[in-house]
């Protein structure tokens, strides 16, 4: 993954013969991905936010954050696996895994951001993902070029929503605790 991450063109294409499928997918790389997410993420609120707040509302919050997130990748996913369909019946293993990748610059600077938050210029970094999403597209799904652009659109809506919604319910849930 880190090797497409490196060079999108390149290894989209030589990634198509991997026998990666969904399962191993969900069942080894995501799990291990969100428990680094989830440490990364508790020792940065706990850092730059212990103070103001305490320890258990940090802690919940990183719990609630990271929940959030995971159910987000498996709706957008789940979309994502629809959209694939109607672009020509693209396999579910292979649209989780362009969305897995194309989110992974999110979710690092969400972590980065965590521990180091004045970097927050660094959100621009995050369009990397749509560079890796549209590469992936390309030559990963075989999508046609005059028909990626409309995917790229329905799959970043999607995205964007995902996140959104998840952010949200983050607030409203931490809202409830930091009132009670």
């Amino acid at each position: 993954m880190m090797k497409i991450f490196a060079n999108p063109r390149h290894y989209w294409q030589r990634y198509e013969f991997s026998s990666m499928t969904a399962k191993d997918l969900h069942g080894k790389v995501y799990p291990v991905m969100m428990s680094i997410f989830f440490v990364i993420v508790l020792f940065g609120s706990a850092l730059n936010r212990m103070p103001e707040e305490g320890f258990p509302i940090v802690l919940l919050d990183t719990v609630v954050v990271t929940l959030f997130f995971a159910l987000t990748y498996f709706l957008v996913s789940f979309l994502e696996n629809w959209i694939c369909r109607l672009y020509g019946n693209i396999e579910y293993r292979k649209s989780s895994l362009l969305l897995l990748e194309s989110m992974l610059p999110f979710y690092m600077l969400y972590a980065i951001l965590a521990v180091f938050p004045s970097l927050f210029f660094f959100w621009v970094l995050a369009a990397y993902g749509l560079y890796l999403m549209y590469f992936g597209a390309l030559y990963f799904l075989k999508i046609q070029e005059d028909r990626v652009i409309v995917f790229m659109i329905l799959s970043v809506l999607l995205v964007v929503l995902g996140i959104a919604v998840s952010i949200t319910l983050d607030g409203i849930i931490m809202g409830f605790f930091l009132n009670v």
